[in-house]
């Protein structure tokens, strides 16, 4: 069956109506933030609204995301992006490139654009419709070098060349196993480069295992595995990161994260 064609007009962000955060959401998130030491930009809130209107209204016709309420946003979308943003701060440094791999609706990119709008942010997807929508998202961030491209991460050798064996990081959340990733992330990262992966309860179980026996064949190591609780009530979730090296040693950067 033919694809419809796009019509890139519905992607624009004033063409939905504005929406806004409930209190007992927003209380929650700002609380959640807090906690882990997430300082909040300015006007971030009136930021994330904008973000959440557009997400919410292409999302009535284009499948990016099941979690449209205030709450589930702000929790599952934002906060749950947010919980690596001070790894991500600490490994890599202001105008280095950084892609989000399989970024679907656009998280955890576009928190990390908006909390670290420093660095250089590429929004990376396979599915041409969803970058196009990315590519109207991005705009809303206050990060002036961000855009949004499609491809997969073992074409970039030829579908993005800039890109290829350049980033300093590759982040990817809920998208793909773990061995899946470490081999579509290789062609993008420069050696020393960092591949963190959000993954949820499963990971432990299901994944750590076939990730470990991967490293060694496409020139990564493990370099730490940390667990987080969205809230008191939810199980752990992962934050994994993998160091490029090539030759089985631990990257200096990688190497302050290496757990004793």
């Amino acid at each position: 069956m033919q694809t419809r064609p796009l019509d890139l007009d519905l992607l624009k962000p004033e063409r939905y109506p504005a929406l806004h955060f409930d209190e007992d959401a927003w209380l929650w998130f700002e609380g959640a933030c807090v906690d882990f030491g997430i300082a909040m930009p300015e006007k971030i809130r009136s930021t994330l609204e904008v973000l959440y209107s557009h997400l919410v209204g292409v999302n009535e016709w284009l499948n990016l995301t099941r979690l449209t309420t205030p709450s589930e946003y702000l929790k599952f979308h934002v906060f749950d992006s947010l919980t690596a943003c001070s790894l991500i701060a600490e490994i890599t440094d202001p105008g280095d490139l950084c892609v989000d791999l399989g970024s679907g609706g656009g998280y955890p990119g576009l928190p990390f654009a908006i909390w670290l709008p420093d660095r250089r942010w590429r929004l990376v997807d396979s599915r041409g419709r969803k970058v196009a929508f990315l590519s109207e998202a991005v705009r809303l961030t206050p990060c002036r070098n961000i855009r949004a491209q499609a491809f997969r991460g073992r074409e970039a050798a030829s579908a993005a060349p800039d890109l290829a064996g350049a980033c300093s990081l590759v982040v990817a959340r809920a998208v793909g196993r773990a061995a899946k990733l470490l081999e579509e992330a290789a062609p993008l990262l420069d050696l020393g480069g960092a591949l963190v992966l959000l993954k949820g309860p499963s990971y432990e179980r299901e994944e750590r295992d076939e990730a470990q026996n991967a490293c060694e064949e496409l020139g990564f190591d493990m370099v730490s595995e940390d667990t987080v609780s969205l809230d008191e009530e939810d199980p752990g979730r992962f934050i994994v990161v993998f160091a490029k090296t090539g030759e089985g040693q631990l990257a200096p950067r990688a190497r302050r994260r290496k757990r004793r």
